[in-house]
């Protein structure tokens, strides 16, 4: 099939193929899709992709009114209509690249559904059972989709460097659906994997190769407060005995307060995060009326579960040093020590809050994704 051109408004002194402050997350999308090229001209970037392997949706227009919330990636009309950039990579039920993919339907009333990774190892008729890593994507609640490259891209890795089935599941957007419905959507969830555990026709791949006495939650950035708030807020023991959750693995999780924390001072000015649109992002999510100090932002607040009261798991916290979040994150990570709580950290030099997107952080991602594999395989211990 021949290409097809795409335009996107990203002008030509704003464009640098490898790492962009304000456009790098666009980019990186772009970046993430099979067969895409990006090239350099006088009007905005065409990206070249292959019909087959992309949808892809792009802005009408900025007009009178509207809210640009991140250039390129999210804008509000003035008529309240949301406006997302988005693309979406097909599921592959074949083998490529040692992993096969599968989409599911959770929710059909809400739209929620999942699309499963499993690794090639389970082709093997010797194989025992696998973990299960329940995974929640990030962008700020306002973003981000299970079928998106850069989530894509996660979860592929993450099955193949942890040899474990990958459930990525999506969840209602901000601002057209407000905290908690992220939560409530994420522990519906859990609630569809456990009947897949009980159900004589549940899902083929998890029936035969899940193990559900081994569940693991992983949530990045956004993902991983929802990671967070699930274990915190909902009736975890109603999943059981049918699935257990071993382990609670926060990458960049995604916490704020009223009062700027020195880390979001010090990089105040962020390329991808800065404190605008991160103080944005709350004001969509957060229920009417609220601000960041409500315990859905604020762990800390006075009205949030208290740290030493939620039956936490093991957990596993990932941390870049040059985060605007690192401050808050540090703080959560030593409140979970002070309680007791089994949690081990992570910590990146040099990296920020979307490290994990980038290949210049090669390096850091390795050593990252070796230590939530030994995480969930309990090599850690």
């Amino acid at each position: 099939m021949q290409p097809v051109d795409l335009f996107l408004t990203i002008l030509l002194q704003d464009f640098n193929p490898t790492y962009n402050p304000r456009f790098g997350v666009l980019l990186l999308v772009c970046e993430s899709i099979p067969n895409v090229r990006l090239r350099k001209c006088r009007e905005p970037v065409t990206v070249m992709a292959s019909e087959s392997l992309l949808k892809f949706k792009v802005f009408e227009g900025k007009e009178e009114g509207d809210d640009e919330v991140l250039p390129g990636l999210l804008m509000i009309k003035a008529d309240g209509r949301v406006e997302r950039m988005s693309e979406w990579l097909p599921a592959s039920s074949t083998f490529d690249n040692g992993t096969a993919s599968k989409d599911v339907v959770i929710d059909p009333e809400l739209g929620l559904r999942a699309r499963i990774f499993v690794p090639e190892v389970i082709a093997s008729e010797n194989t025992k059972k696998l973990p299960v890593v329940v995974y929640f994507h990030g962008g700020g609640f306002c973003l981000g989709d299970v079928a998106d490259p850069i989530n894509v891209n996660e979860c592929t890795k993450l099955c193949k460097a942890s040899q474990a089935i990958v459930v990525s599941s999506s969840y209602r957007l901000t601002p057209e659906n407000q905290l908690p419905a992220a939560y409530d959507d994420s522990f519906n969830a859990l609630k569809w994997l456990q009947k897949q555990c009980t159900d004589e026709e549940g899902e083929p791949w998890l029936k035969k190769h899940a193990d559900f006495s081994q569940v693991f939650l992983l949530g990045v950035s956004a993902g991983g407060n929802i990671a967070h708030q699930v274990m915190a807020l909902k009736p975890m023991k109603e999943l059981e005995p049918q699935v257990s959750i071993q382990g609670l693995i926060l990458v960049v999780p995604y916490f704020s307060a009223e009062t700027p924390s020195a880390s979001e001072l010090l990089y105040a000015n962020d390329d991808i995060v800065p404190l605008t649109v991160n103080h944005t992002f709350w004001r969509l999510a957060l229920p009417h009326g609220a601000n960041r100090d409500h315990p859905y932002s604020n762990v800390f607040s006075p009205d949030a579960p208290n740290l030493t009261d939620v039956q936490f798991p093991r957990m596993l916290i990932v941390v870049g040093d040059k985060d605007p979040l690192n401050t808050r994150q540090m703080e959560y990570y030593n409140a979970l020590k002070n309680a007791g709580r089994d949690v081990k950290l992570v910590e990146c030099p040099d990296c920020p809050h979307t490290f994990r997107y980038f290949p210049q952080f090669e390096a850091e991602n390795l050593r990252v994704d070796k230590a939530i594999a030994a995480f969930i395989h309990g090599a850690d211990q």
